[in-house]
């Protein structure tokens, strides 16, 4: 009797682990509405982060981390799904399903918080010359472009 109970314990733990490690390294809902919480350039110009606000409340960090050396192309996505509940980073592998699926959650987000005007600027324009609210929304296009241009089919 002992035995099977703490086999049961042992199958009950390893289910449980299964579920926190999927929970931790799959995408949240990303439906609107959804709102951009903060967005920066790193300090040294190669790496991108954004945080947005989820319709539930919780948030959901994301961004590239590049280098000076490193084009945008090659440099890897990365995801916190709940910092404040685990602050676990997860690397989707380029190109997989988890990059697509953000790709096309921030589609909708840039279409409908971005205009044209503001995406030509972002492409033309040297990113000194924008306010802090414009290089907020030009991080969050940047990551975006990164995302289509290595995503062309979708």
């Amino acid at each position: 009797m002992g035995k099977s109970v703490a086999l049961a314990t042992l199958i009950v733990l390893l289910l449980a682990g299964i579920g926190f490690q999927h929970y931790i390294t799959s995408l949240p809902d990303l439906e609107a509405p959804m709102s951009l919480s903060s967005a920066r350039f790193g300090p040294d110009g190669s790496s991108i982060s954004a945080s947005f606000q989820r319709n539930d409340g919780q948030g959901f960090h994301f961004g590239i981390r590049g280098n000076a050396d490193k084009d945008w192309a090659t440099a890897p996505l990365y995801f916190i799904r709940n910092p404040e509940l685990v602050p676990y980073v997860h690397w989707p592998s380029m190109g997989g399903p988890d990059e697509r699926a953000l790709l096309k959650a921030l589609e909708n987000w840039v279409h409908s918080h971005v205009t044209a005007e503001q995406m030509s600027r972002f492409e033309q324009v040297d990113r000194e010359d924008f306010g802090p609210a414009e290089m907020e929304l030009a991080a969050v296009y940047k990551i975006y472009e990164t995302l289509r241009s290595r995503n062309p089919g979708q």
